[in-house]
C-alpha cells in the first residue's frame, strides 16, 4: 500500500520517498519502520510539492530565511545543546521556514526546554532532558528534540508530549507521507499525560 491518499496527485520522488520506508496505512511502530532516504532527497520532496489554491497553486514549503553553519553554532550555544545531525542538515538544505502553513521552523522557536509552574518538569527530568524545541505549530503546540535525538510532540493546552519519530529524518519522511497533514498525524499519537 502506499501513502495515505493525498489531496493532489503524488510525485514519483513522494511515492518512492514513501515505499523506500515501507510505509503502511497501518499504525507500524516508527522504529520498526527501515529508513533509506537521504535528508537531501526529502528537502528535494518537500521544496518541490506543491498544494492547490484558491487560483493557483502554491509551495508546500515557504522559506523564511536561510541560515550558516557559523549562525546555527550560534544557536546552538543559545539553546545550550547541539543539534541533531539531521536537523541541523535540513536546516543547512531548505532553511527556517513553514511546511503547509502547519509547521513554523523559525530561529526564535529554539529554546531550551524549560519548566513553567511544573508543566514539562518531568519531561524535562526524563525523556527531554538535554533536548530543546526546535518548531511551533499553528495551534502553539511546540516540537523537541532530546539528547538521542528523538523527536517529541509537546501539547500547548494540557501537559503531555508524545514521541513522533526516532529522529528528524524519520520525521520529515512521516511527514511527507502523510500528504503533510501535522494535524491528522498528531490527533494520531499516543500522549503521555504529565502529573
Amino acid at each position: 500500500m502506499a501513502c495515505l491518499a493525498p489531496i493532489h496527485k503524488p510525485d514519483a520522488l513522494r511515492t518512492r520517498i514513501c515505499n523506500s520506508w515501507g510505509w503502511l496505512c497501518s499504525s507500524k511502530p516508527l522504529r520498526m519502520r527501515q529508513m533509506n532516504t537521504s535528508i537531501d532527497e526529502l528537502a528535494k520532496a518537500v521544496l518541490s510539492a506543491r498544494r492547490k489554491g484558491l487560483f493557483k497553486s502554491k509551495p508546500i514549503f515557504e522559506v523564511y530565511a536561510q541560515t550558516s553553519p557559523d549562525e546555527l553554532r550560534h544557536l546552538e550555544g543559545r539553546i545550550g545543546t547541539s543539534l541533531p545531525l539531521s536537523l541541523r542538515n535540513w536546516l543547512l538544505k531548505v532553511g527556517y521556514g513553514d511546511i503547509n502553513e502547519e509547521l513554523s521552523f523559525r530561529e526564535e522557536w529554539f529554546s531550551p526546554i524549560e519548566v513553567e509552574e511544573g508543566w514539562f518538569s518531568p519531561v524535562e527530568e526524563g525523556q527531554l532532558k538535554g533536548g530543546a524545541i526546535f518548531a511551533q505549530d499553528d495551534l502553539g503546540n511546540f516540537y523537541a528534540f532530546n539528547s538521542s535525538g528523538q523527536i517529541y510532540f509537546l501539547s500547548r493546552s494540557e501537559p503531555f508530549c508524545a514521541v513522533m519519530s526516532n529522529d528528524f529524518l524519520g520525521f520529515v519522511q512521516e511527514l511527507v507521507c502523510r500528504d503533510y497533514k501535522l494535524g491528522t498525524w498528531i490527533e494520531s499519537l499516543d500522549t503521555q499525560k504529565n502529573k
